[in-house]
């Protein structure tokens, strides 16, 4: 099973601490652990996210600690302390973050989701906090300055599905459904909007569906009555399969694109015993996945991943298990592993750390960070029917909203 949703709990339980606090190693000490916090989805409507980034942050603990890191002449490993936010970081997550900056004073938090809601807590107690997922437009970068990413935002990649889609499938008109109170899903379908213009294809239709629904037949009704050459659906996993599903139900049969990097578990979980001809005509725009990638390092997490936890790596997974490194780097810079400001700092200045798998786009003078913001590739998957997986169709970068050195695949599912 893919899922494994922690049951919901208290406040005061979620904190699951696997080391001592930060506190209690200084970089003037004699090493030992040096414990971060990370605050992920395990639970709720947004579980299939943090279940599989948790596993991928404990692989890179294990892999970085089989060495550990130097800072400041004292040897150290790392731990996580984790935190379920419940897929609800309004709430749950920002207890979590107090007590992880106030309580334990952890130097660097990882997370999935909830940006604007930590903002206030960031702002009272700062330190430098790492998203490994969140590629939502507009940037979450332009919240707060201890905000950083670790992957390209949505304006790397959603170009791309509206240029397959003229290019390859032929699509002059594009219906939109969109989750409507998710940033994500809302996000995704101004850029769109925008795209499509660029690319020169209508918008037949734009519905919407409120966030939590479980019947979509307005929206898909709306959708399919515009007579559209394919359909985008903007929002995240666990929220487009069972749109698509009832989609599919409802006779559509043609082209459906989103960017929620579904992989083939998902999609038989979700989405049950007909899930590959519910998938069948399905294109996903999203950062490339460690199975198709084509960056050995990539590859090789990718089999180490599926061997450790026999489940498909989602995308996040390459970002979520390259945090230990990037904090090990930072501190390294720094020489403290105590000092959240100097450690936000030296967030600027980092080159891309050794051992790192994501295939970074590395930007001026070798650093990892422009602005905040990290980068890796963008493809377009397709899915493989009789095969029940996906393959990529189509790699590119974007610059300024336009499509640069697209790479077709020549026979994706061959």
């Amino acid at each position: 099973m893919l899922f494994r949703p922690a049951a919901a709990l208290t406040a005061a339980a979620i904190l699951v601490s696997t080391a001592a606090c930060a506190s209690d190693s200084d970089s003037g000490g004699d090493g030992g652990t040096v414990t971060v916090g990370a605050i992920l989805s395990m639970s709720g409507v947004y579980s299939t996210l943090g279940p599989a980034q948790r596993n991928a942050m404990d692989l890179g603990v294990q892999a970085l600690n089989e060495t550990g890191f130097t800072v400041a002449g004292e040897q150290y490993e790392l731990e996580i302390s984790y935190a379920d936010d419940g897929s609800d970081p309004a709430t749950t997550g920002v207890t979590a973050l107090r007590e992880m900056t106030q309580a334990q004073e952890l130097p660097v938090i990882a997370y999935g989701l909830g940006s604007a809601t930590y903002v206030p807590q960031l702002e009272r107690t700062p330190v430098p906090m790492i998203n490994v997922l969140d590629s939502s437009y507009p940037s979450i970068l332009d919240l707060n300055e201890n905000l950083f990413l670790t992957r390209g935002g949505s304006p790397t990649y959603v170009p791309g599905c509206l240029h397959y889609a003229r290019e390859e499938l032929g699509a002059a008109s594009v219906s939109v459904i969109t989750a409507s109170g998710e940033p994500y899903g809302e996000g995704l379908t101004q850029l769109v909007q925008e795209s499509a213009g660029r690319e020169g294809v209508e918008i037949a239709a734009s519905s919407e569906f409120p966030l939590g629904a479980t019947d979509y037949s307005n929206a898909i009704g709306e959708a399919v009555a515009a007579d559209p050459d394919a359909i985008y659906l903007s929002s995240v996993t666990g929220v487009i399969l069972p749109v698509l599903k009832q989609l599919r139900q409802s006779g559509y049969d043609g082209p459906v694109l989103h960017s929620s990097g579904v992989n083939p578990e998902q999609a038989e979980e979700i989405l049950g015993s007909g899930f590959d001809t519910i998938m069948t005509n399905n294109y996903d725009c999203a950062g490339t996945l460690p199975t198709t990638s084509a960056n050995p390092a990539t590859s090789a997490f990718a089999e180490d991943y599926q061997a450790a936890y026999d489940e498909y790596p989602q995308d996040l997974t390459m970002w979520a298990y390259d945090f230990p490194f990037i904090v090990a780097e930072a501190m390294e810079r720094a020489g403290t592993t105590t000092d959240p400001q100097a450690i936000t700092e030296a967030l600027h200045e980092i080159e891309v750390p050794e051992g790192t798998v994501s295939g970074w786009i590395a930007g001026e003078d070798g650093r990892l960070f422009t602005d905040r913001g990290a980068r890796t590739a963008s493809e377009v998957t397709t899915w493989c029917s009789g095969q029940q997986t996906i393959d990529s169709a189509l790699t590119f970068d974007v610059v300024d909203g336009e499509i640069v050195s697209p790479e077709l695949a020549a026979d994706p599912c061959s």
